[in-house]
């Protein structure tokens, strides 16, 4: 009786194992925050919000391109849809009604752009990794570059991310070089870690890219999704020249120099949390389901953006922890954490949900995030959200 019993527990286990296999399950790795001394609360307002017109052929999206020109407090705003360029005057009192449009003729859509001067404008389009000059009193693109055209990354077992431009992760000038960081979709087994990075240089004078930077240890062998937790954010720091990183499953965050030199600091939450890897294979088919890998996302803490103060010469970085409990509202929970230029900790705040993190700008007076939670169509609203420190 106890041989068979045996057998049938040793048929059972191989049954169960087999199963585990088949359906490409996997041991998981939590990245748990070690640094759980006392949360500082940071007291944050939020006030001086921003009422911008949108005429009816408009939308503001959580991605429309938009950038601040400090000098003349104007704020550009790229019209994919429309191929317009609106400038708004954030100085202004009440709503703010945009200057006359001016006409793109630009084909591509555009993800980020930069307001040089008047007449000069650099749109990026991630569509093959295009970087433009355009000249607004010709109306034309008068220069082209390309991360893709002169690549030297083209090797067997390298995985090179382009820039995937966008206000948390801009294009940055540094040493006659246009530099900026991406991530490329999907998880391998067996892939090469080093190979796969997330910096990419152009050298304008050249025209080739050269790739930097792979993802940090944290990452390793795990699986972590293949598209949300390999997302890399990017600040620049024009005072120490280093270039800050912040991956989503990582604590720390990465300073990189103008000689791809990496110092990794902790730039965490107070907060006594585990970021968790995806339970399943890299070679299941959860990884290739947008679905599945959306609500592995959802289910655990990450890090966002890492953002430079150039006014207060400090850094913010932002948290999403995961909504729990019965009635919890769809999304994650933001925290805005803050630190001085060399990264000592200051405090952490939640700020609210309804903030388009991919959607901000940052002024003297504090970062505006554009507010999706107005339901008014003919008013984009941001709102000012400013740390006491």
């Amino acid at each position: 009786m106890l041989q068979r019993t045996c057998f049938t527990a040793l048929c059972l286990w191989i049954t169960v194992a087999f199963h585990a296999c088949n359906n490409g399950n996997a041991a998981t790795y939590s990245n748990c925050n070690i640094h759980t001394d006392s949360i500082v609360p940071l007291r944050i307002s939020l006030n001086d919000t921003l009422q911008l017109y949108l005429d009816s052929l408009m939308v503001m999206e959580i991605a429309t391109p938009i950038d601040y020109y400090s000098d003349e407090k104007l704020l550009h705003v790229y019209d994919n849809h429309n191929k317009r360029l609106l400038t708004y005057p954030v100085s202004a009192n009440g709503t703010v009604y945009p200057q006359p449009a001016h006409m793109m003729h630009v084909k591509s859509k555009v993800s980020w752009f930069r307001y040089v001067s008047p007449d000069s404008l650099l749109l990026y389009s991630y569509a093959g990794s295009r970087l433009f000059r355009y000249n607004t009193v010709a109306d034309s693109i008068t220069g082209k570059l390309s991360f893709s055209e002169k690549d030297v990354s083209h090797t067997p077992g390298i995985m090179a991310a382009h820039p995937f431009a966008c206000a948390a992760s801009p294009l940055y000038f540094v040493h006659h070089a246009i530099i900026g960081t991406g991530f490329l979709l999907g998880e391998k087994e067996n892939e090469n870690i080093v190979g796969r990075t997330i910096c990419a240089s152009l050298d304008p004078l050249t025209g080739k890219t050269s790739h930097h930077i792979p993802y940090s240890k944290v990452y390793g062998e795990y699986n972590w999704g293949g598209s949300h937790m390999r997302n890399p954010f990017a600040t620049f720091n024009t005072h120490t020249g280093q270039l800050a990183v912040s991956l989503p499953a990582d604590h720390n965050v990465q300073l990189i120099d103008s000689s791809w030199r990496v110092h990794e600091v902790y730039a965490g939450s107070r907060r006594n949390f585990c970021i968790t890897s995806m339970p399943v294979s890299k070679s299941n088919r959860k990884v290739r389901d947008a679905m599945e890998t959306l609500q592995y996302y959802m289910s655990t803490p990450s890090y966002r953006n890492i953002i430079y103060d150039p006014y207060q010469d400090r850094y913010y970085r932002l948290l999403e922890l995961p909504q729990t409990g019965s009635g919890a509202p769809a999304g994650k929970q933001p925290c805005l954490i803050a630190f001085n230029k060399d990264f000592k900790y200051l405090g952490e705040a939640f700020i609210p949900p309804a903030f388009a993190l991919d959607n901000f700008f940052v002024t003297p007076t504090g970062i505006y995030f554009l507010d999706v939670s107005n339901k008014d169509q003919n008013i984009a609203r941001y709102v000012q959200c400013k740390p006491e420190l």
